[in-house]
């Protein structure tokens, strides 16, 4: 009741943020456990599947080798994916429309719980990375389903709000039938806020286990869908806060008057932004823009190729001669480097990369990354990628061996999956 009354006040507060950033949308009824009469019996037809939970797009994008596993070896159970982003339902329903009930997660208010557990009623409700919702665990469990975390993760600015709570978790925690974590250190945190140290297992990390695009079929018609023209290099970044476009536009600016080929790929970590991102790239730096989604775009060597819309950064990976990871040298924790590393291109990213520590450190030890402070590090570091291109591909070649080494994760959470299936 207090945990209730607690959310209802945080949602009331909340809710106006969400009408001033624009980030209410149709569908956020669903929230409220309303569905439109085709997807209630979408719904109903579910009953006794498996409902999985993630957040946002870095989530959803690691679901894909554990949807198409479950779907494997579970056809008669219908999957329903939830998010709680708008960017991350877009994103379920480009990938998963045909495999899975897409939704949006259900506000953790006992009332709305109630009814949409009723309505779903899965065999086994599964979280990807942290996400703790404690009426939500507690409804599954009233029914009698289990519940499981995969891709457990928890960052340094999380553990200590989780901490916090830590004696108001403990019944949530114990609920829940195992936890499957990425690393030891997160497997630790978790026993920390109340997680029983018979459930939980260290399993790694799913997003490791993304296939990438290396067809260099597709990869060409991706350049020449977003226009640059052939032979010219490319630098993308990729997850870019606000602040670090200056740092990424100075470096540019100085490389383009040594590499004339070479060309900018800038991908807002909130795509909503691009209008600010355009105007700081012509008004600060005099460069000419457009838009990744543009039908007609220039084909300018001075131009600025600007992201707008989800879902596209790990392709566009795939087009870099080198990339800057975003959310790093600004105090956000750092963007997830593996989309780009998989690929074999040499990463950079900043100083501040805690919100993914153990795997920043990984390519680092390795000699798969390099970390810089500043535009002048950056540009120092570019350039000599740019000047020695064989020295570029040794980088990410060691960065893609190191990843390789630790696949595996999505095979041993659908084990664990099964395991306890098996016990229902």
């Amino acid at each position: 009741m207090l945990y209730d009354l607690a959310f209802l006040i945080f949602s009331l507060f909340y809710l106006p943020t969400l009408i001033f950033n624009g980030k209410m949308h149709a569908d956020f009824a669903e929230r409220f456990g309303s569905y439109a009469s085709d997807k209630r019996k979408a719904l109903e037809t579910a009953k006794g599947g498996i409902w999985i939970q993630a957040v946002s797009v870095g989530e959803v994008a690691a679901c894909k080798g554990l949807i198409n596993g479950l779907k494997g070896l579970y056809p008669d159970k219908e999957i329903v994916l939830s998010t709680i982003t708008k960017a991350g339902n877009t994103l379920a329903r480009k990938l998963y429309a045909k495999d899975a009930v897409i939704i949006y997660f259900p506000l953790d208010l006992s009332w709305i719980v109630r009814k949409v557990v009723a309505l779903i009623r899965p065999a086994i409700y599964v979280m990807i990375e942290t996400e703790i919702w404690p009426n939500v665990i507690k409804g599954i469990k009233n029914t009698g389903a289990h519940s499981v975390m995969v891709n457990g993760r928890i960052s340094d600015r999380s553990f200590g709000k989780y901490k916090a709570a830590a004696i108001f978790l403990k019944s949530t925690m114990g609920r829940v039938d195992l936890f499957c974590m990425q690393s030891s250190v997160d497997a630790e945190r978790i026993k920390t806020i109340g997680a029983p140290r018979e459930k939980v297992i260290v399993t790694g990390n799913m997003k490791l286990d993304a296939e990438p695009n290396t067809d260099e079929a597709s990869i060409e018609r991706l350049r020449s869908a977003i226009g640059i023209e052939p032979g010219a290099r490319i630098l993308v970044a990729g997850s870019i806060h606000p602040g670090e476009e200056l740092v990424i536009l100075e470096t540019y600016s100085r490389l383009k008057k040594e590499f004339p080929d070479l060309r900018l790929i800038l991908a807002p970590r909130h795509v909503e932004k691009f209008p600010y991102f355009e105007s700081i790239v012509k008004d600060d730096f005099g460069f000419k823009s457009y838009l990744a989604s543009s039908s007609s775009p220039s084909r300018s060597g001075e131009s600025v190729i600007i992201v707008d819309t989800i879902g596209r950064l790990t392709d566009l990976y795939a087009l870099a001669a080198v990339v800057f990871i975003g959310g790093s040298i600004v105090r956000h924790g750092g963007q997830n480097p593996v989309e780009a590393a998989i690929l074999g291109k040499p990463v950079i990213f900043g100083p501040h990369m805690f919100n993914f520590r153990d795997i920043a450190a990984d390519l680092l030890r390795s000699g798969g990354a390099i970390e810089v402070k500043d535009a002048g590090e950056m540009t120092a570091v570019m350039r000599s990628m740019l000047m020695y291109d064989g020295k570029a591909r040794e980088i990410g070649e060691r960065a893609r061996r190191m990843l390789i080494e630790r696949r595996g994760a999505t095979a041993r959470n659908i084990n664990a999956i099964c395991e306890i299936l098996s016990t229902r």
